[in-house]
């Protein structure tokens, strides 16, 4: 273990005593660091930690998460890592978490930054958010799994492209068959009449055919366990109640719309900016940055 990752995680440890947090989240897939950390805290509260990569049973024995293969700064590995704790259940809504991060790659993170952040409403700061955005239907929306492989997709697409030109996407989550009722289609739904495991977001083949269609107009509609029920979707034009923030598109307000009018998530790439926004009872959740 470095010794500047043994400082960071002592002065956490601090900060988590003094603050009476919940729980303390390593964001970062650093075994021994987590070893130390366990020992170090003993039953005082959780630890929470990355696994070392993404794999296709999601959330694995144990406080572990996993974050997206995709190479992420200080700030969106904090993010997507606070995330994925809360649609797991490993993270509650009201709670005081310290988050441990830092720069470098998935395994190989140089610890350099300690937050202390509050799961409420108002909470917009560190996942950037809006005030207001419901963080408890995160929980029990969908098999975390399915929502590291759609989030961790998005992700990639959005630093990617297609064929290395930027694209827009709006994939929703859970709900379909209210999300089916507000939208129509626009094309042919190529996931039509396929076998339910090769429509499988957690199968590869499905993911690189959400690449391949990723261009084409409309949402990608996805069940709470993964499969993709349709793509092409144009989603009814719905209102939320509330101005989303200046500078968002056609998808940005779809995304409010059908998530304030359902129980779905909705997950959009900005063509624009290839930024990615979680939206969640008609707010953002987070944006993750392309540069973050």
């Amino acid at each position: 273990m470095r010794e500047r990752n043994r400082a960071v995680i002592d002065g956490a440890m601090i900060i988590a005593r003094e603050t009476e947090a919940d729980a303390v989240l390593l964001a970062a897939a650093l075994p021994e660091e987590t070893r130390y950390l366990e020992e170090a805290i003993g039953t005082e509260r959780r630890v929470i930690a990355a696994s070392p990569g993404r794999e296709s049973n999601g959330v694995r024995e144990g406080d572990i998460i996993s974050l997206p293969e995709v190479r992420l700064r200080r700030r969106g590995r904090a993010k997507i890592a606070l995330m994925e704790g809360l649609a797991a259940g490993l993270l509650n809504p009201g709670e005081k978490v310290v988050v441990i991060s830092g720069s470098g790659s998935p395994a190989g993170c140089a610890l350099d930054t300690v937050a202390l952040v509050d799961l409420d409403d108002a909470e917009e700061d560190v996942l950037e958010g809006e005030v207001g955005a419901p963080l408890p239907l995160l929980r029990g929306l969908a098999d975390p799994a399915v929502f590291d492989a759609v989030l961790g997709l998005c992700l990639e697409l959005a630093r990617e492209g297609k064929e290395g030109k930027p694209v827009g996407l709006l994939v929703t989550l859970g709900d379909h068959e209210r999300v089916l009722e507000r939208s129509r289609q626009l094309v042919l739904n190529p996931f039509e009449g396929h076998p339910e495991e090769e429509c499988s977001v957690l199968s590869p083949a499905a993911r690189r055919a959400v690449r391949e269609f990723s261009g084409m107009d409309g949402a990608f509609v996805l069940r709470s366990d993964g499969v993709i029920v349709a793509a092409g979707r144009y989603l009814e034009e719905l209102t939320t109640g509330h101005e989303l923030p200046g500078g968002l598109g056609a998808r940005h307000r779809a995304g409010a719309g059908i998530t304030g009018e359902t129980k779905a998530l909705a997950f959009v790439i900005s063509e624009s900016t290839g930024d990615t926004r979680v939206f969640a009872g008609g707010r953002i959740v987070m944006t993750v940055e392309k540069t973050d």
